[in-house]
């Protein structure tokens, strides 16, 4: 399970726009509901990279990633991650994504890693913002 500020990531299916202006669609990317940071899964990605290098070089203006990679295989990875739940809105943070950024930040504590806790610190701060923003009531209008 990749992470990213403490947060499980989910798949999703998204169009991936290339320097080049080539348009690729139904790569599988990775998403963190915290932050937004968006990653096309590991799992594929030489292959995506490969196939847009292919259409820059080529003209080729819009192509489907299912072109080059399985169905199967696309579908596989965004099972392996959780999807996003139905009536959640983003960003949301789960006290499990806390309790792992803080057992995180008492390993680096053991190994002395000052650098690494203070990311984790940052990590922390930005994930309580995200938590407390979520239990403020919502106006009633």
């Amino acid at each position: 399970m990749d992470f990213c500020c403490g947060t499980s990531m989910i798949g999703r299916l998204a169009p991936l726009h290339t320097e080049g202006g080539a348009v690729l669609t139904d790569v599988p990317f990775l998403f963190c509901p915290t932050c937004g940071n968006t990653v096309v899964a590991s799992d594929v990605e030489f292959d995506v990279t490969m196939f847009a290098h292919y259409c820059e070089t080529d003209g080729v203006k819009t192509a489907s990633v299912f072109d080059v990679i399985e169905r199967d295989r696309v579908q596989a990875i965004l099972d392996e991650y959780p999807s996003r739940p139905v009536g959640l809105e983003y960003p949301s943070v789960t006290a499990e994504q806390l309790d792992h950024m803080l057992d995180l930040w008492n390993f680096a504590r053991e190994m002395g890693d000052e650098l690494w806790r203070n990311d984790i610190r940052d990590a922390l701060v930005r994930l309580h913002k995200v938590r407390s923003a979520e239990r403020q009531p919502q106006s009633q209008t």
